[in-house]
């Protein structure tokens, strides 16, 4: 019964009965919003109101609480639920990640996770209510009349890239709600749309203050929400929020135009990647087809706009690089959502040094506006890293993927390929565990630490190989209260690697089954991602899987390129070649190259399993053993001047 209550509210987008595959359903909990860190609760406090206009589009900042000049800070717990002013709320999370097709460039999320990234109710498995608020500082409306025409807009989303918010019933309450402060301290409603399980584009919304029971000294407005309390399933997007006077009631058009989803990764396969990898590259990695989207938000019937872009590029590590990749423009049409802007990265080729380094890629609209509260929207930007790891994901999580639970299935693993441009090795394994944070009583596992088993396999014929070349254990622990989004499990040692290769985790059928972050806005390559829930004695277990929600699992291998060897000693390892390689096992290997001493050979774990005899010692001619299994393997060849060159070999 526990097993099955486990996964109650996880939309299971994947029959179990079948071999290879995968669950994906909402977050319980989501680290990188408490990475995000939460404003003091003091910041809250302003010594003066706020004036007219009040405008906010949530463009800054560009990950995590809303900004405190505008509004009240958000608290770690709900508060009470009563109609004056204490009921204050927070818990609305500022990104451009979770919105479907934006107006502009950030919008604020409302749902089910509080703003350190933990649900309103972790103790049960399903739990309906008040979420999530967004409540403004005060502003000052004193000194205005109902004929000053003071209207508040808005623009509005029913659910996100996690899918349509639950229908509202009266056990599954599921609603946005907007309400104005009186000059009584009263919350009065003015607006609310109650969810009929559908998702729906942003849409805007007017509302005139009239009443002069609001034009006060002390006015606010707030957004709440209701939905489930223990995952984000029930969000709610909101953006471009206006209030000033002198407004009418149709006065829900701008002269804006503005970016709206984010700049696609400027790397063909990949997000970030070791920066030896890239330089050793044949063809650039850079991303031909780099993409965002512009919205115009100016009245339908109006005449194109003419504009223009640019597309830059900035190293950030030194400062010492700076390119453009993108120049142009055309005329945009009034009302047009999600314009297509694409430009091409290969035309900024970035420097071929071995340092490390971060590189800003930005695109920014040359849009002739002159009105300081839309200027920032017309700017997107995007952070790569050229380090030591590889990633198809950005980082942050909006789904959930994992093996499914089973009580029959031998121990199972979930493999993801990467390709090295030249040999290399693999130190270590990045996940990103996401806990489902309810209790055992109650069908869940609870925030204990858990055992993982992570592996990295060779390539066969497409699927990783039946056996692991190495694999790791370690113990996670739940990352969510400490902003702690990937967790690390090293290889001792490091893991000899080429070509194409996988990395993964394994669970056993009988363990606590977690789940690990997907990233829904980047997307792997077909071909990349397989399961195995048959058993290594099976002699095909490994499957292909596709996922029905489709993402980038969030596993990083981290890289070694100089474990073995120094750059001096790998110029030296170089001058030496294994022939044949791959080679059949019992196979004589001839070393071409220079002058060595001794040959050894080496298994994956860096142990010794075989040796040039003092009678053979130096000879070209390596005669291996028929007894060693296949596998990968490195020769080591001690040299003359007492250093050492290593090659790596693959026995068939």
């Amino acid at each position: 019964m526990k097993l099955l209550l486990r996964f109650l509210a996880l939309p299971v987008l994947l029959p179990f009965a079948a071999a290879a595959q995968l669950i994906t359903g909402p977050l319980p909990a989501d680290p990188g919003r408490a990475a995000s860190a939460l404003p003091a609760p003091n910041a809250a406090q302003r010594t003066t109101a706020l004036t007219l206009p009040f405008f906010e589009d949530f463009t800054s900042p560009l990950e995590g609480a809303p900004n405190t000049t505008r509004w009240q800070a958000a608290t770690t717990a709900y508060p009470n639920l009563g109609t004056t002013i204490r009921y204050a709320g927070g818990g609305a999370y500022v990104s451009n990640r979770l919105a479907v097709q934006p107006l502009t460039r950030g919008t604020a999320t409302l749902d089910g996770l509080r703003g350190n990234g933990l649900p309103y109710n972790p103790t049960q498995p399903v739990s309906y209510g008040q979420i999530d608020t967004l409540t403004s500082q005060v502003i000052d409306l004193s000194g205005l009349t109902p004929a000053s025409n003071v209207y508040l807009s808005f623009a509005w989303q029913a659910g996100s890239v996690v899918g349509a918010p639950t229908n509202n019933t009266n056990s599954s309450p599921t609603n946005l709600t907007l309400e104005f402060l009186d000059n009584a301290g009263i919350w009065q409603s003015a607006w609310t749309f109650t969810s009929r399980g559908n998702s729906s584009r942003f849409k805007q919304q007017i509302f005139a203050l009239s009443s002069a029971t609001y034009l006060h000294n002390a006015f606010r407005f707030r957004f709440r929400a209701s939905g489930s309390r223990t995952q984000n399933t029930d969000a709610f997007g909101l953006d471009y929020i206006y209030l000033n006077s002198n407004r009418a009631a149709n006065d829900t058009t701008f002269q804006d135009i503005a970016t709206s989803r984010g700049l696609g990764s400027p790397l063909r396969t990949y997000t970030s990647m070791p920066v030896w990898q890239y330089n050793a590259a044949t063809t650039s990695p850079l991303n031909p087809m780099v993409t965002a989207t512009v919205n115009s938000l100016t009245a339908t019937g109006q005449t194109p706009t003419p504009i223009s872009w640019q597309g830059t590029v900035r190293e950030l590590t030194t400062g010492t690089f700076n390119a453009t990749w993108l120049t142009g423009g055309r005329p945009i049409v009034a009302a047009a959502r999600q314009e297509i802007v694409t430009g091409d990265a290969t035309t900024a080729p970035l420097p071929n040094n071995a340092a490390p380094k971060r590189l800003r890629y930005q695109l920014a609209l040359q849009t002739q506006e002159t009105n300081p509260l839309t200027l920032p929207n017309d700017t997107l930007r995007r952070d790569v890293d050229l380090a030591d790891y590889y990633a198809y994901d950005d980082g942050t999580a909006e789904f959930i993927v994992g093996l499914a639970a089973s009580n029959s299935n031998p121990f199972s693993y979930v493999a993801l390929a990467f390709t090295a441009n030249q040999a290399d090795f693999v130190k270590a394994l990045r996940v990103a565990p996401v806990f489902n944070n309810t209790t055992v009583a109650n069908g869940g596992e609870n925030n204990q630490p858990r055992p993982i088993t992570v592996a990295v396999w060779a390539d066969n014929n497409g699927k990783p190989a039946n056996t692991p070349l190495a694999t790791a254990t370690s113990i996670l622990t739940n990352p969510t209260a400490a902003g702690q989004t990937f967790q690390e499990i090293v290889f001792n040692p490091p893991v000899p690697v080429s070509g194409r290769f996988y990395v993964g985790y394994g669970q056993a059928s009988t363990g606590q089954f977690l789940n690990y972050g997907l990233d829904v806005n980047d997307q792997l390559p077909t071909g990349t991602l397989f399961s195995n829930t048959l058993g290594a004695s099976n002699p095909d277990p490994w499957r292909p899987v596709t996922l029905a929600t489709p993402g980038a699992p969030m596993l990083r291998p981290v890289m070694a390129q100089t474990y073995l060897a120094t750059r001096g000693q790998q110029a030296i390892s170089a001058a030496f070649a294994l022939y044949p390689n791959p080679a059949p096992a019992g196979t004589a290997v001839v070393v071409e190259g220079p002058a060595f001493r001794q040959a050894v050979l080496l298994d994956v774990l860096g142990r010794a399993v075989w040796q040039q005899s003092a009678a053979e010692a130096g000879q070209k001619t390596l005669h291996l053993p028929a007894r060693l299994p296949g596998g990968v393997y490195l020769v080591q060849l001690a040299l003359p001047d007492g250093s050492t060159a290593t090659r790596r070999l693959v026995l068939e």
